[in-house]
């Protein structure tokens, strides 16, 4: 048995006090499930990019499997690139240069397939290790791997670092790591066997009752989906799913040091799906995961609090990403397909810093598809000030700075160069997705709202550009629509035409906003088009604009499935990319309150 554990000291817990502070949330706010976002306010400024996307009867549109599932991600970032590793076809591993833009067909095989909770671990020295598991998910039969990762499809052999503690079973195929001729990497193996918070992350598969510093207790709990985040003062706080979490006495994980996990039920996520704490660049600190007021159902919204302490988490829960594309396929045979925004990961401490200051998550959404979340720190749910963006500034790729951007891969949102003007670019080849680009402005019962928009069809579509005005829960205050080169405008009944558009030719379009009096104008090229039209959905104020290439729908549920029994019939021509799409959005002015004037 490969173990040396000379280093387990025992237990020691059980002397702790099960009344141990830990966090709690006083935010107040609890999602609203009829909706995907939860009717929330947004986290200001996330960007949301597609990794990989599933495309079973199409593999070469993607990383060349046509698997169904894809799941169990995880990210870091080290030798300046971001990795993502993720389970589905196999277990692979996929990198970017700058978080945004991934060239999944490059990706590569790193481990066999299978259940694993802890991913990457860099080395004081230097090396970059990456951990699996083989054997069964509930401290049965099973071997913990790891191997070095040198770069892009580069990597060293798996070796075996931690054999169960029921022993290998059948998995036995692997050297152990003290057997390498490459004493760095010896070395590194060493550190992460030794390091009490990393391996802790084992556990679960494991459950050796003496190896970990919270264990199985004799068998009777089972700890899953460990993440971790210290405080100023040096303690360390611990999450698992199922709302449990612990605080450690002192500055080390080790036993005599930390309590028992209690269940809070402040907190309220999602009891199934994993939960992240982390410590973000401006000194604050963020639990985030699938708030769905304890429905074990539900995986959705995905959504973060913060905390000035790391222990009083009293911001309202604010969305990280909602859009919910439907469940594409069915039922992946000995795993339930859970829909939602899920079993979300962080950089773990020590695992790399990127540049610049965002949290860095990912997720899977409906266990399809593979995800990144840049979100700007500090995270807020509000602006303060009126909007003027020229894009001028801007770096053309995939980040939009100061918008939420939903960018899946065949469906990106991108700022473009075009000789010496940028602008905002909304592409869509996806049959059953959209392109999404949300600006939040203040809140206010009086809005002026322009903006300069660009098709590049007129041609009728299965993904028109829809627009939206909402109000902070996500209330329609009105919706417009470009397609077919008509411009409409919904209403409770249904949807006139207002004006025509030609192809490749900028618009210039306003909108007021008045809901004191529920009603709204429109002007296309300086004409008003509609006057006084009434309020699609009651609002009492509005605070951010959405621009999308699809219909509405964050309250439809047909294929996001939330009840028993699971899919199990795939949507027709999934995987086969529709004519491309595009529009593009140029100049954004929006003011508000005493500050809207007649014409700006």
């Amino acid at each position: 048995m490969l173990l040396s554990l000379s280093c387990a000291t025992g237990l020691g817990i059980g002397t702790l006090t099960a009344l141990a502070q830990i966090p709690t949330y006083t935010g107040g706010v609890q999602p609203d499930l009829k909706y995907h976002d939860g009717g929330l306010r947004w986290a200001v400024g996330v960007q949301n990019v597609q990794v990989v996307r599933s495309a079973a009867d199409n593999p070469g549109a993607t990383d060349g499997h046509d698997a169904i599932y894809r799941h169990h991600q995880f990210i870091a970032y080290w030798g300046g690139l971001f990795w993502v590793m993720y389970d589905g076809p196999g277990t692979r591993l996929c990198w970017s240069t700058n978080g945004y833009d991934w060239n999944i067909e490059d990706s590569s095989p790193i481990f066999p397939g299978g259940h694993h909770r802890m991913a990457f671990y860099v080395a004081t020295n230097g090396r970059l290790l990456a951990s699996h598991f083989a054997g069964t998910r509930r401290g049965e039969f099973g071997m913990r791997h790891v191997r070095e990762i040198y770069g892009p499809n580069s990597y060293g052999p798996i070796h075996a670092i931690k054999t169960n503690y029921l022993g290998a079973g059948p998995y036995t195929n692997w050297p152990a790591y003290t057997a390498a001729p490459d004493t760095a990497f010896v070395a590194a193996c060493e550190e992460l066997f030794n390091d009490r918070l990393f391996r802790q992350q084992w556990q679960e598969e494991d459950q050796d009752p003496v190896f970990y510093t919270v264990s199985t207790n004799g068998g009777n709990r089972l700890w899953r989906a460990f993440s971790w985040y210290i405080l100023p003062d040096q303690r360390i706080v611990g999450l698992w799913k199922n709302n449990y979490l612990t605080l450690s006495r002192g500055s080390e994980w080790k036993p005599g040091e930390v309590a028992d996990p209690q269940r809070d039920r402040s907190f309220r996520w999602h009891p199934g799906a994993k939960i992240w704490g982390e410590r973000t660049a401006d000194g604050r600190f963020v639990i985030v995961g699938c708030a769905s007021k304890d429905d074990d159902q539900r995986r959705w919204p995905l959504a973060v609090t913060i905390s000035a302490d790391g222990l009083n988490f009293d911001t309202p829960y604010l969305a990280i990403a909602g859009d919910m594309p439907p469940q594409r396929y069915e039922n992946d045979p000995g795993d339930d397909k859970n829909c939602g925004p899920q079993y979300v990961r962080g950089i773990s401490p020590g695992n790399g810093d990127p540049p610049g200051t965002d949290l860095w998550l990912t997720y899977s959404m409906n266990k399809e598809d593979i995800w990144v979340a840049s979100v700007p720190t500090p995270i807020v749910g509000q602006v303060t000030n009126d909007v003027h963006d020229d894009f001028q500034s801007h770096a053309p790729g995939r980040r939009v700075e100061g918008w939420n951007t939903y960018s899946p891969q065949w469906a990106p949102v991108t700022i473009v160069a075009e000789g010496t003007n940028r602008f905002v670019r909304l592409e869509d080849r996806d049959p059953y997705d959209y392109a999404s680009a949300m600006r939040v402005f203040p809140s206010s019962s009086l809005a002026h709202l322009s903006f300069q928009i660009r098709a590049h069809q007129t041609a009728m579509t299965s993904a028109p550009l829809e627009i939206d005005v909402v109000s902070g829960n996500g209330t329609r205050a009105l919706a417009l629509a470009f397609n077919g080169g008509l411009m409409t405008a919904w209403n409770a009944k249904d949807q006139p035409r207002i004006c025509r558009y030609s192809a490749n030719a900028w618009i210039d379009v306003e909108v007021m906003v008045d809901t004191r009096n529920q009603v709204y104008s429109v002007r296309v090229d300086g004409s008003e088009v509609l006057t006084k039209g009434p309020l699609l959905e009651p609002a009492a104020e509005v605070e951010r604009i959405v621009f999308r290439t699809g219909e509405f729908r964050l309250r439809d549920f047909a294929r996001r499935r939330h009840t028993e029994p699971f899919l199990t019939t795939r949507l027709p021509n999934a995987d086969l990319p529709e004519p491309l799409r595009r529009f593009d959005l140029d100049n954004v002015r929006f003011a508000t309150g005493s500050n809207v004037t007649q014409r700006p």
